[in-house]
């Protein structure tokens, strides 16, 4: 077609009759868009199946070695343990120990017994405390016989 050609001119027309009768001995072009689809889904399942396996094959490997390995990594008995590193002390100082309470002591009476406090309660109880604000300590058990106790007189106490 020439450039000076108008649109519905009889060369446009023996133009476009020529080519239809080329095309309709061809038959029609097959849908592509079902196989493309398909073929997507294979692709997308196979690499599903390729990264599940992969993961499967690394977490066994790795499982396998420890257990195969493990038993010559741990220290044998012909080895000796590492030396600790050079350096302060990280363990802290021992405490001294506290006086047994249920021994007596010499040289001191022995303090009258007296009843512990009584917890006044508050002027206006919040519903949010369960529990008293304050709670006597409690008495340490006594383990020494009544005799040993009284071995110093109270003034005033009758033996």
């Amino acid at each position: 077609m020439t450039p000076e050609s108008r649109a519905g001119s009889p060369e446009e027309e023996i133009f476009r009759d020529a080519l239809h009768r080329t095309t309709d001995a061809l038959p029609p072009l097959p849908d592509l868009v079902p196989d493309a689809i398909r073929e997507g889904e294979r692709r997308r399942v196979r690499r599903r199946g390729l990264a599940v396996a992969g993961t499967f094959v690394a977490v066994t490997a790795v499982t396998l070695g420890l257990a195969l390995l493990g038993p010559l990594l741990r220290q044998t008995p012909d080895t000796e343990p590492a030396a600790p590193a050079p350096g302060p002390s990280i363990t802290r100082p021992t405490p001294a120990p506290f006086p047994d309470p249920t021994e007596p002591v010499t040289g001191m009476p022995i303090p009258a017994p007296s009843s512990p406090p009584t917890a006044t309660p508050p002027a206006s109880p919040s519903s949010s405390s369960s529990f008293p604000l304050w709670s006597p300590p409690p008495s340490p058990p006594s383990t020494m016989p009544p005799t040993a106790r009284t071995a110093t007189p109270y003034p005033g106490a009758t033996s």
